[in-house]
């Protein structure tokens, strides 16, 4: 019996038949939820794949409307099936903030820098609320939906970024201004102390520079066959140590330069080609950009410069007699005053160009500038009446703060230019010349002896007139104002000459006779009266000395050559 009971458990162990069935009661429920996994596991990563490419359609079309970033992230979204979709916050750092129980749908753009440098870490390139700002980080939170498994999957977030930068930009001067030529003996001696040459063209000659414009890339092409560059780059010749001389004779070379305008070039070339000339490197005061080193004739092509002949001439003087004391000796010339000698001194900090093509945040400044006037009037006593003037002239900035395209042509693309001239101080005091150099500290200064008859009579006076800096103004440029060369100015005062007038019609002269000083007489009234009627002939000096130079007292001016939207790209 008890073998027969053991024989019939053996041949249940060996009986297989229905096990299948018995696994299929234990596995169904579990493949069940594993499909319920994959089903919506695989709807989840679609729908992030979704959300990815809206949010870069937002960034991009954010990047290309900085000024509205937010607004035009949202409306991108809508416009691709996202219509409900609110806008959250971020923090201090640029960070989202989304609030839970509001939307399934928020969006953050922010605003800041991007630098695509390679050897900038990724998550380094961006940096929110940078200046100057010109890419947007859009990031974007959803609710991911669940067919199958919502019971034991909680609820999912999607959350999505992306950068897009907008490759924006304008070429644009500071100190630009058309010169009023009067004087060629002013400007033989400016130009030849600047340049080491001895410089004696006409007035007609100054004006045929004037007058004529010639191509950027044209004249390069010229410059590099000049100084045998002729497999390099544009990044070369602008880096190149040149003369006034090689930049002359490239300029008559020029294709499309006025046939008097090429004459003066040639002679101009003369006259400064000595083998002690001084170097000049056209980048320290014309900037083409960051184009990765390189600036190839495509770059110069799009940029589209005309540059003026006279202002490239000038520009070039400044470089080379950056640092270098400059003595004019103006003698009678100068309508209104019997005798006149300037000191000039030309200062520039030589990480900034006064020429420059740059995205949003290009700087460009003028030249610092002193000089030092001593003018000489009809006096008394048979003694004529000096006027020794010291003029601290800092330089004056411009940045581009805004390009943009209201209807999305970008041949009419819309320059913002924030600029701000510089502290002009004026001073009626004795200076020498010699001690201008530094331009961390004024130079030192002492009263000035405007009228002295040796041991009868000495009249002195000091006194000190200053335009004070100003906040940035935003300056605005349409395409019709690039068309027409059009110069814009930013004043601190509506009458730069004033500085000079309240700077002699107040003054307190001490007169001191026989070596004592001496109170209620007529004669320091009366050369206090003749200096002050002397001021409107010193402003007209001082206008076109400084106009020379491309600056002026208590103003800076700005001009635009080309710009362009770009496009905005995706980076990140």
């Amino acid at each position: 019996m008890e073998n027969r009971i053991m024989r019939a458990f053996r041949r249940l162990g060996r009986d297989t038949s229905g096990q299948f069935a018995l696994l299929t009661a234990f596995m169904t429920p579990v493949a069940i939820i594993l499909a319920a996994f994959a089903v919506d596991a695989g709807s989840l990563y679609v729908e992030k794949r979704e959300a990815q490419g809206r949010v870069d359609l937002a960034a991009i079309t954010a990047a290309a409307n900085l000024s509205r970033a937010s607004e035009a992230a949202r409306l991108t979204m809508s416009d691709n099936g996202v219509t409900s979709i609110v806008t959250a916050q971020a923090d201090a750092y640029g960070k989202p903030v989304f609030s839970s129980g509001i939307a399934d749908d928020q969006i953050v753009a922010v605003t800041g820098n991007y630098r695509g440098a390679p050897g900038i870490a990724p998550e380094l390139r961006f940096v929110a609320g940078a200046e100057p700002r010109n890419a947007v980080k859009v990031t974007y939170k959803t609710t991911g939906t669940r067919y199958f498994a919502s019971s034991i999957i909680p609820t999912p977030e999607i959350i999505v970024e992306a950068i897009g930068e907008s490759s924006s930009w304008a070429s644009f001067s500071i100190g630009s201004r058309l010169l009023d030529l009067r004087n060629e003996g002013l400007i033989n001696q400016l130009l030849g102390g600047l340049l080491g040459s001895n410089i004696n063209l006409s007035l007609m000659d100054y004006k045929a520079l004037l007058g004529a414009n010639i191509s950027l890339l044209g004249f390069l092409d010229a410059l590099a066959i000049e100084t045998g560059i002729t497999a390099g780059s544009y990044t070369q010749v602008l880096d190149a140590e040149v003369t006034m001389g090689q930049i002359s004779r490239a300029l008559s070379n020029s294709s499309g330069l006025p046939a008097d305008a090429r004459m003066v070039a040639g002679r101009l070339a003369q006259k400064t080609s000595a083998s002690n000339a001084p170097r000049i490197r056209l980048a320290d005061f014309l900037n083409l950009g960051d184009t990765g080193g390189q600036i190839l004739q495509a770059n110069v092509q799009q940029l589209g410069l005309d540059f003026n002949v006279m202002e490239l001439v000038t520009g070039s003087a400044l470089v080379a007699g950056k640092g270098k004391h400059v003595t004019l000796n103006l003698g009678a010339t100068v309508p209104g005053l019997l005798a006149t000698r300037v000191t000039l001194l030309v200062g520039e900090p030589p990480q900034y160009s006064w020429i420059a093509v740059g995205t949003l945040g290009q700087l460009v400044r003028t030249a610092q500038t002193r000089l030092t006037i001593v003018a000489e009037i009809g006096g008394l006593l048979g003694a004529n009446i000096r006027i020794p003037l010291y003029l601290e002239l800092a330089y004056g900035e411009a940045q581009l703060r805004e390009v943009t395209c209201p209807d999305g042509n970008p041949d009419n693309a819309r320059v913002v230019i924030d600029a701000r001239p510089g502290v002009a101080n004026l001073y009626l005091a004795e200076v020498d010349p010699s001690k201008i150099s530094g331009f961390a500290n004024p130079a030192p200064r002492s009263p000035a002896n405007l009228l002295h008859v040796p041991v009868v009579v000495t009249v002195s006076a000091q006194a000190h007139a200053e335009i004070g800096n100003m906040a940035y103004t935003p300056l605005t440029f349409t395409r019709q104002d690039r068309d027409n060369k059009v110069v814009k100015k930013v004043s601190t005062t509506q009458l730069t000459g004033a500085l000079t007038h309240s700077l002699l019609s107040s003054l307190d002269p001490k007169v001191t006779a026989l070596g004592i000083v001496q109170v209620g007489l007529n004669l320091g009234s009366n050369v206090a009266f003749l200096v002050g009627r002397s001021a409107g002939s010193i402003d007209a000096l001082l206008t076109e000395v400084l106009g020379l130079l491309g600056i002026a007292i208590g103003e800076v001016d700005i001009r635009v050559y080309r710009a362009s939207c770009g496009r905005a790209v995706l980076v990140q």
